[in-house]
């Protein structure tokens, strides 16, 4: 089906980039939100998840459910902004919003840094999740895997080169379908093979590998758990803000950017926003706790996973779920792919090798630039040995880009220089630590966020604002909220303050994603009136959100139609 979506769509795809890489901007709120879900959800995801479970029970989930706050702050604060600018890639911005040499060096290194070193992890801790199902639910040896892979991965490649952003898209659909229904039916199968629910309860926290530590059911750590209490803090108190996706860039943006309006991408970051925090994770959570009890003490916690998948269904099933996983291995590196040759050809080839390509030869780059990409993730794979580990080495050298990376939309002042230097600062304190402290994550995360946060601001200072023709481009055509006084004054657009409302919006919208999560845990582990009563309060929540935001879109129309007339 994903070789015949990707055969179908190549004509389309091949007319032009914006087609290629942005699916002509023609996406639906759903369809997109949906394709951004999947794209977080790899074969490495359950491992991983099944892994934190074992090491740090259900509140080791905090590592990234800190990133709701966020995710939501990009969807109420930036998504409407992102399609508004109407760039082709989110890394198009930067020489919108800055000018210079300044620019075009930050978009050229943002490129090669996020396109190809950061994608090149990303796809590296994917292919070594793939690696690890393969080899366990085949029983295959090291490089029998490697050739399964291969082969998975060249089908994946083949249809990314044919179909382009929609058939991506469409093929991303379909696999996340089927491998969250895969995740459930194997968490069904395996609390139903230890005897319910009640019965793993008690496994668990009879279990030698708790080492007498039965707050592993914990959802959020309590003061008397020590380390842990405080990981929670710093995940939530720092890496929330600090290193989080508040601008929802990346492949979020790419999906933003193909949607068909504003209202559609703000749905549709709100939709990945719940499918991502709250739908997805409690099945997996679950096999994690049924893993944690039936092998306790793994030397590798994150084979917890596939090891459950193996003893607990039946033949048939087992292949079934093993698609599933084979699905979102696909869904996840499509998308690195197409987002990372967007890169490569927008803002590398086409904006400084050869800006009068035409679009077949754009199209032609694009391709090459799959394949390049594909063996440089390859190679990447070879550097790995944990899942989670790499997670948390992305976390860490991103420690402060976030805050810059938001603030860029709602304060005039942040120029170019501020980027370079969050990003230099970030990455040159996470080795740092890395090498020369015994700082242990997300500890490392807070000391690499008060150093490189303060430089970035000292940088700003010592530098020149941004030129007034370049903020008054990006102004009359982003029309942003917030501190942009005077910008406003040159222009015939006046000035939107921001407001309590929106924040009050990303508050709600907050409270209701952390009161689903809780929802789908207390339904799940029977109690039902906190469940209920969670999901009343989650829905109410969003609802008020999701209007306030509405009615906000409702203004700027308005606005926008006074001043058109």
């Amino acid at each position: 089906m994903t070789l015949g979506w990707g055969a179908w769509h190549a004509r389309k795809a091949s007319e032009n980039t914006e087609s290629f890489f942005a699916a002509g901007r023609t996406l639906p709120w759903w369809l997109a939100g949906t394709s951004i879900a999947a794209t977080t959800f790899a074969a490495d995801t359950p491992l991983a998840i099944a892994g934190l479970v074992a090491t740090d029970g259900i509140a080791g989930n905090w590592f990234w459910w800190a990133d709701v706050l966020p995710v939501v702050i990009g969807t109420f604060m930036v998504s409407h902004l992102w399609r508004r600018s109407r760039v082709l890639t989110d890394n198009e911005i930067t020489e919108l919003r800055y000018g210079g040499r300044p620019a075009a060096a930050l978009r050229l290194f943002r490129a090669l840094y996020f396109g190809v070193l950061r994608n090149a992890i990303v796809m590296g801790w994917v292919n070594l999740a793939m690696l690890k199902v393969i080899s366990l639910a085949l029983g295959l040896d090291e490089s029998e895997s490697g050739m399964v892979l291969a082969g998975l991965f060249a089908l994946t490649v083949g249809y990314t080169l044919l179909a382009g952003l929609l058939g991506v898209v469409l093929t991303d659909f379909l696999q996340f379908g089927l491998a969250l229904s895969g995740s459930i039916l194997l968490a069904v199968f395996a609390v139903s093979d230890f005897g319910g629910l009640s019965q793993l309860l008690d496994g668990i926290t009879q279990s030698q590998g708790l080492e007498g530590n039965t707050r592993v059911l914990d959802l959020i750590p309590s003061p008397a758990d020590g380390e842990a209490f405080w990981a929670f803090l710093a995940y939530v108190g720092v890496k929330s803000w600090s290193s989080g996706n508040t601008e929802g860039n990346g492949y979020i943006a790419q999906r933003i950017l193909a949607t068909r309006s504003e209202r559609d991408a703000r749905l549709a970051s709100l939709w990945y926003a719940i499918a991502h925090f709250a739908l997805r994770p409690w099945p997996w959570i679950l096999v994690g706790l049924v893993a944690l009890a039936r092998f306790p003490g793994l030397e590798d916690p994150e084979a917890g996973y596939v090891m459950v998948m193996l003893d607990v269904l039946p033949s048939g099933l087992r292949g079934i779920l093993l698609a599933a996983m084979l699905a979102a291995f696909m869904s996840t590196i499509d998308t690195q792919l197409n987002w990372g040759a967007s890169y490569l050809t927008h803002d590398v080839y086409a904006r400084f090798i050869n800006p009068n390509a035409s679009q077949q030869r754009l199209i032609w780059f694009a391709r090459v630039s799959v394949i390049g990409l594909a063996a440089i993730g390859s190679a990447a794979t070879l550097g790995m040995d944990s899942v989670a580990g790499a997670w948390k080495l992305l976390a860490t050298i991103g420690a402060g880009t976030g805050l810059i990376g938001l603030l860029r939309w709602l304060w005039w002042r942040i120029n170019a220089w501020t980027e370079i230097a969050v990003m230099t600062a970030s990455l040159v304190g996470a080795n740092f630590v890395a090498v020369f402290t015994d700082i242990a994550f997300p500890f490392s995360l807070v000391v690499v966020v008060g150093f490189s946060i303060p430089i970035a601001f000292m940088v700003m200072w010592l530098t020149s604002p941004e030129d007034a023709s370049v903020l008054r481009v990006f102004y009359e055509r982003v029309r942003p909220a917030g501190a942009w006084a005077p910008v406003a004054i040159q222009t015939e657009i006046p000035l939107r303050r921001i407001g309590l409302r929106p924040w009050l919006d990303v508050g709600s919208a907050t409270i209701g994603i952390y009161a689903a999560i809780a929802a789908v845990g207390w339904l799940l582990f029977g109690k039902l009136a906190w469940g209920l009563a969670a999901s009343g309060i989650s829905a109410a929540l969003l609802f008020y959100a999701v209007r306030g935001a509405a009615g906000r879109d409702g203004e700027h129309k308005a606005s926008a139609a006074r001043q058109t007339g």
